[in-house]
């Protein structure tokens, strides 16, 4: 056949063979395997039914003692546990039997079970009404027994009374003579003795009948029982005849009454009949039980000695099998190995081993290179093996050939190299190129942002003095106009300062990690505040600004007020910078919104008539750092303010979009969802006001600052307690309350987070009630404000302290308390003339009508005495000791007004900065605080 005549034939065909020979072994053992498991289930189940048939015998056992105990139950509880033990027993007694009667084709154990069921149950209604009977008969007895007790106390009390008569009878005998003596015996003889005797008599054989009845309800034989009736009955009619003698009318009533009672004796005798005979077929019904139980024990016996004689027979005939089973396998096992043994020689070994091996070696000595003449394979047949003979003939006439491609290949493969290592060369000249070019970028983008941290700090600088400033020209006598104009730069400066905190995170708004606040504020007084603080410069250069807003918008409107004043400021100084003659339009009105929103989105939009933007060119002023100058007069600028205006806006949920032809100007716009608030127009700015004295407990490592802000709480009328460090605050915690904590987030000794939690602790357990604490630090950034408040203070101030925001924080905290409890006393504050020298400090200006200037010289000497100290360290010192240093410093320097050199502190704080300049930066500060003191030494403070 052409199937077997190739390789996988032959292979097919001895694989086969041997597989059947396996498969014939297999079969024989799976027959012998099967029996085998028949006869191990045979067993289990042999074992199973004599372990029932000794719990069945343990439950007979147990069923008849339960049985025992229920026919001599003497209460109901205890008729009762034992009819619930026996139901208990009797199911298993079931479950037992049906078990060993599954696969037997038998009902006689079931109608042993039913039965057995049938008698325990009768059993239990026997001994409940025995039971009942128990009880009727021991009612009557008790009636019986105290009907004869009540007749035989009345024949005692009789008794007494027929002896007195007698005594007083025989008493009389003695006053009397002749025939009335004989008289008066013969009446004592016949009547009053005859009279005793008949009530001694009465009370003896009552008791007599009080005993008889005992005795009835205690016999255990019906012939006693009628025998005892009998004589009751006879003594009852004696007990009627006696009690006539009762002269007593009342009494005697009461004893022809109990003589009915005892006439009921019968019923007793019936009870106890009855009582009896219950007894009797609970003693039959105990006896059918324990036959029945012999009966069921013998059965289930005769079940488990026939399955053991089974067993025995279906081990004889497995043993027989098995020894057939063996000797056939023995006899597949050895023509099983003559085949396999015929197999390896001709097929595997003759027709594929030696073939292969000659294959083998031929392709090695080809792998080699050695292309000399193979040795054939398989010199006929056509199967695989001749095939591959065939093959490798081939492959190594092809192998020849290609030798000689090889060689002309490698000619060219050698030219070809050549031309690619030029190649790769100039390739790496242009990798290390864009490298360079990479890493400039990094620095050119590192270098930007220190330019915005220190552009920005510098600012911050004497925009503290210009806010302080304002904040003191606030309480001079301004006309309105001037009121209107101050407001104006007041919120000007404070959108810069916003500005500033987005500038020294750029990075956060170049990854779009702006967050928008959503909060009330009347948009009206923002627009118009904007449009009369660029007015001026607008007209200073002939140009008119204007205002369109449309009168049905909402008065107050919910949004983040910050942003969008940083966003119109920036676009009208853009417009009032690159626009030389003509107008300046700032539009607010509604555009109807296609979002689900409650109210019409509002479009602002900023018109100029300046030079405009071409169209190319439109994109650019969007990115950041670059400009375009549209005016030839405008110099200077960062190129930031379109860039963040345009992240702001988009944060805010719009779009900044961008019109403009040449000579035509520009018009930038976008519209915002802001939604009409309830909230009420924001009233005027009030006076500072005093509240409440508070005990407050400060918390400042820092000697200066602890100074200024113990004046400033001392003048808002609060008493202060001073602490240097968190191991003095927890001391004075533990020995007096407070109501108020503020604490430096950076003391010494540990962190001011932990500090209020083991201090709000403390005030808990030691005075219960709870210690509020607002957190003062120098580091402003949102997230650390954020940090703070979660940490649980509840509030911040900022560095330099404010007396205003300190008096307000204080004033938010206690603001119900206080208004409940005392009027409030407006706080004046003199504002010393404001001039500009070199060494002007708005922050000693402020602080001095409050400090008064002995208290601001102390803090001087103490600043060039312990600063002197501090700077001399911090030239020596190194790491985190140099940066704890320079933390301290930054922090007396800010509480003075020493903004300068509290930058350089900063610097160092940071990593940065020159430790060997701090001390000629010291000598400056100090100078400068000398000519202060000098200039205003005489002060009235």
């Amino acid at each position: 056949m052409r199937i077997f005549s190739g390789l996988g034939g032959k292979l097919l065909l001895a694989f086969s063979l041997m597989a059947l020979l396996t498969l014939s072994a297999s079969l024989l053992g799976w027959v012998g395997l099967s029996h085998l498991r028949q006869l191990e289930q045979g067993v289990q189940q042999t074992l199973a039914d004599q372990e029932l048939a000794r719990t069945l015998s343990r439950l007979s056992g147990e069923i008849q003692s339960a049985s025992r105990l229920l026919a001599t139950a003497t209460s109901a509880q205890e008729r009762e546990h034992q009819g619930r033990l026996l139901t208990l027993q009797g199911q298993q007694l079931q479950q037992v039997l049906a078990q060993l009667g599954r696969g037997q084709g038998s009902t006689s154990l079931d109608q042993l079970s039913q039965s057995i069921i049938g008698n325990l149950g009768q059993q239990g209604w026997l001994v409940g009404e025995r039971l009942t009977l128990m009880a009727q008969g021991e009612a009557q007895r008790a009636r019986l027994v105290a009907a004869a007790g009540q007749i035989a106390e009345l024949a005692r009390s009789q008794m007494e009374n027929a002896e007195t008569v007698m005594v007083a009878g025989l008493g009389s005998l003695y006053q009397q003579q002749g025939a009335q003596v004989t008289r008066t015996l013969d009446r004592l003889l016949e009547q009053d003795l005859d009279w005793l005797e008949q009530m001694t008599e009465l009370r003896h054989r009552t008791l007599m009948q009080q005993q008889r009845i005992e005795e009835m309800w205690r016999s255990e034989r019906q012939e006693q029982l009628q025998t005892l009736l009998q004589e009751g009955l006879r003594e009852l009619a004696i007990l009627q005849l006696r009690a006539g003698a009762v002269t007593d009318p009342a009494r005697r009533q009461a004893v022809e009454q109990a003589l009915t009672v005892l006439a009921q004796s019968d019923k007793l005798v019936q009870l106890r009949s009855d009582w009896l005979g219950k007894g009797e077929a609970l003693r039959v019904l105990a006896n059918a039980n324990e036959a029945l139980m012999s009966s069921l024990n013998q059965q289930v016996g005769e079940l488990v000695s026939r399955a053991r004689d089974s067993l025995g027979q279906s081990q004889q005939a497995l043993s027989q099998r098995l020894r057939l089973l063996e000797q056939a396998l023995m006899g597949i096992g050895l023509l099983t190995l003559l085949l396999l043994m015929l197999l390896m020689w001709r097929m595997v070994y003759g027709r594929i081993v030696w073939p292969l091996q000659r294959a083998v070696a031929g392709m090695s000595r080809l792998a080699r290179g050695d292309l000399a003449p193979l040795e054939p394979i398989a010199s006929t047949g056509r199967d695989e093996l001749a095939e591959l003979g065939r093959a490798l003939q081939v492959f190594r006439d092809n192998a020849v050939e290609l030798g000689r491609y090889q060689r002309e290949l490698e000619s060219r493969v050698e030219e070809r190299t050549g031309q690619l290592s030029h190649a790769n060369e100039r390739l790496n000249e242009e990798v290390e190129k864009q490298r360079q070019a990479r890493a400039e970028a990094e620095q050119a983008n590192r270098a930007k942002s220190v330019f915005l941290a220190t552009m920005s700090h510098e600012i911050r600088t004497p925009m503290n003095g210009i806010l302080g400033g304002l904040t003191l020209l606030e309480d001079t006598h301004l006309s309105d106009t001037q009121q209107r104009y101050l407001a104006a730069i007041e919120h000007s400066g404070e959108s810069l300062l916003e500005i500033l905190n987005d500038i020294l995170d750029y990075s956060k708004i170049e990854a779009g990690h702006v967050e928008a606040r959503r909060e009330p504020f009347p948009l009206f007084q923002l627009v118009d505040e904007l449009s009369a603080l660029f007015r001026p410069k607008a007209a200073a250069k002939g140009v008119t600004l204007a205002l369109e807003y449309a009168p049905e918008l909402a008065p107050v409107v919910e949004g983040d007020l910050g942003k969008l004043r940083q966003v119109l400021g920036n676009l009208l100084g853009n417009a009032v910078k690159f626009t030389a003659r003509g107008q300046i339009t700032l539009t607010v009105a509604p555009l109807a919104c296609q979002g689900p929103c409650a109210e019409p989105c509002i479009r602002f939009v900023v018109r100029d008539t300046g030079p405009g933007i071409p169209a190319d060119e439109q994109e650019a002023v969007f990115e950041a750092f670059r400009q375009r100058k549209r005016d030839i007069g405008h110099q200077g600028g960062t190129g930031l303010g379109l860039a963040i205006s345009r992240k702001l806006v988009a944060a805010m949920g719009g779009e900044l979009i961008l019109a403009s032809e040449p000579g035509k100007g520009c018009e930038f716009s976008f519209s915002l969802p802001l939604q009409r608030s309830s909230a009420q127009q924001p009233a005027e700015a009030q006076p500072l006001h005093l509240g409440q004295s508070r005990d407050i407990l400060l918390v400042e490592d820092n000697e200066i600052n602890r100074l200024v802000a113990h004046g400033m709480l001392t003048r808002l009328g609060h008493r202060v307690t001073l602490a240097e460090d968190g191991r003095s605050a927890l001391a004075l915690v533990t020995e007096r309350p407070f109501e108020l904590a503020l604490l430096d987030i950076n003391l010494p000794d540990m962190d001011g987070m932990t500090l209020r939690e083991d201090l709000a602790a403390i005030s808990e357990e030691m005075h219960e009630r709870p210690l509020p604490a607002i957190a003062i630090s120098a580091q402003m950034y949102p997230e650390d404000i954020r940090h703070c408040l979660a940490a649980g203070f509840v509030d911040f101030v900022g560095k330099p302290v404010r007396l205003a925001v300190l008096a307000n924080a204080i004033d938010q905290l206690f603001r119900q308390e206080g208004a409940s409890i005392e009027p409030q006393v407006q706080l004046s504050v003199a504002v010393p003339p404001t001039n500009h020298p070199e060494w002007a400090n708005p922050v000693l200006d402020a602080d001095l009508p409050l400090l008064g200037m002995a208290r601001i010289r102390q803090l001087v000497a103490l600043f060039e005495s312990q600063g002197r100290v501090l700077v001399d360290k911090l030239a020596q010192g190194e790491g985190s000791e140099q940066r704890q240093l320079a933390h301290k410093l930054k922090g007396s320097a800010l509480a003075l007004g020493l903004t300068e050199f509290a930058s350089h502190c900063a610097a160092l704080e940071a990593g940065g900065g020159e430790p060997a300049t701090i001390g000629a930066q010291f000598d400056a500060a100090v100078s400068g605080l000398q000519q202060w003191l000098a200039a205003d030494r005489d002060a009235p403070f």
